[in-house]
C-alpha cells in the first residue's frame, strides 16, 4: 500500500513539476527557438493571404452582380488587410529583416531583443491563425430588395385617356425585338413622363418586362446621379471609391442579370453617352434575338425630335401633342 501511495505521490509531483516548468520552458524557447517562431508567423501570414484571395473572388463577383456584402465579410477583409499591411505582423517581419542585416554586419541583436520579438511573433501567428479560421464563409453576399421606382404615383393617371393611341403605339413598339431605343417627344408639360410611367406599369403587369428602372436626366446631366438612380432601382450600391468607368461596368453587368429590362431616361436635353453611363445601347445581336435574354429596351423622353433621332439614335419615335382646352381645364 505504501508503494502505491508513493507512486501516486510521485505522479502528482511529476505532473505538478511539468505544469510549473512548462511556462518557464516556453519563455526560454522564445530565445532559443527564435527563428522557428518567426518562420511560423510568416507561414501563417502566407496562409492568411491565400484565404483572403479565396474570399475576395466571390466578393468581386457579388459586387459585379450588384449584391450587398454581409457586414461580417467586409469587417473580416478590413481586419485581414490591416493585419497584413499595417499591423503587428508586418512590424515584426520588418524588424526581423533588419536584424538579419545587422547580424550580417557583425551586430547581432541581444537575447532580450530576440525574446521580445519571438514572443510577439508567437502572439501574431496565433492571431493570424484565428483570422484564417474566421474566414470560412458559406456565403459572402445577398440580393437586396430593389427600391420603388415611383411608377405607381396616383397623379400619373390624370389626363391619360387622350394619350391612349400613343400609349398603344409605344406598347406595340416594346413587343418588337428589333427595337431597343424608343423615343417619346413633345412640349413641356404635355404628359411625356406620365405616359412612360403608365407604359412601364402596364408592361410589368403583362409580364412583358422583368424589371423597370427609371432616371431623370435634366438639362445638366450628371452621369453619376443617373447611375445612382438606376442602381438604386436595381437594389445595388456603388463603392465610394469607384470611378465612373468602374461604376458603368458594374451597372452593365448587373443589367445583364435581368432577362429583359426596360430603362426609362426621362427629360433628355442634350446628347447622353449611354455606354459611358453603363447602359447597353448597341443593336441587338443574333443571340439576344434568338433567346430574348438579357435584353435592354430603352425609352427616352425629350422636347426635341432631332435629339432623339440624330443624337440618341432612337429607332422609333412618338409625338405627344398638347392637351386640348377641355383636358387642360
Amino acid at each position: 500500500m505504501a508503494e502505491v501511495g508513493l507512486a501516486a505521490f510521485s505522479s502528482i509531483v511529476s505532473e505538478g513539476a511539468k505544469s510549473l516548468f512548462k511556462p518557464i520552458i516556453r519563455q526560454i524557447s522564445y530565445v532559443f527557438k527564435y527563428q522557428s517562431y518567426i518562420d511560423d508567423l510568416k507561414d501563417q501570414v502566407k496562409q492568411l493571404g491565400y484565404k483572403r484571395e479565396t474570399v475576395q473572388q466571390p466578393v468581386n463577383h457579388a459586387r459585379l452582380q450588384g449584391d450587398e456584402l454581409y457586414e461580417g465579410v467586409t469587417d473580416w477583409l478590413h481586419s485581414v488587410d490591416e493585419f497584413i499591411s499595417e499591423g503587428v505582423a508586418k512590424s515584426i517581419i520588418d524588424d526581423e529583416e533588419r536584424a538579419k542585416k545587422f547580424c550580417f554586419k557583425g551586430l547581432c541583436p541581444n537575447l532580450m531583443s530576440r525574446y521580445k520579438l519571438s514572443k510577439q511573433a508567437a502572439k501574431a501567428a496565433e492571431a493570424a491563425a484565428g483570422l484564417v479560421g474566421k474566414g470560412n464563409f458559406s456565403n459572402v453576399s445577398y440580393r437586396p430588395t430593389p427600391k420603388s421606382t415611383g411608377l405607381n404615383d396616383g397623379k400619373d393617371n390624370e389626363a391619360f385617356d387622350s394619350r391612349m393611341k400613343v400609349f398603344q403605339d409605344v406598347m406595340e413598339a416594346l413587343k418588337d425585338d428589333k427595337l431597343n431605343i424608343i423615343g417619346v417627344y413633345g412640349m413641356g408639360g404635355v404628359g411625356k413622363t406620365t405616359l412612360v410611367k403608365q407604359v412601364a406599369k402596364k408592361v410589368m403587369e403583362d409580364k412583358l418586362i422583368d424589371k423597370v428602372v427609371m432616371a431623370e436626366v435634366t438639362q445638366n446631366p450628371d452621369p453619376q446621379k443617373i447611375q445612382d438612380k438606376l442602381a438604386s432601382d436595381l437594389g445595388m450600391k456603388f463603392d465610394l471609391n469607384d470611378s465612373i468607368h468602374h461604376r458603368a461596368s458594374r451597372l452593365r453587368e448587373r443589367l445583364k442579370q435581368e432577362k429583359r429590362v426596360l430603362i426609362i431616361l426621362d427629360n433628355i436635353w442634350t446628347k447622353l453617352e449611354l455606354d459611358a453611363v453603363g447602359i447597353p445601347s448597341g443593336d441587338v445581336d443574333e443571340k439576344d434575338r434568338e433567346d430574348d435574354q438579357r435584353r435592354c429596351t430603352i425609352i427616352l423622353t425629350s422636347r426635341s425630335r432631332d435629339l432623339l433621332c440624330i443624337d440618341m439614335n432612337s429607332q422609333k419615335i412618338f409625338w405627344i401633342d398638347a392637351l386640348s382646352k377641355e383636358e387642360a381645364l
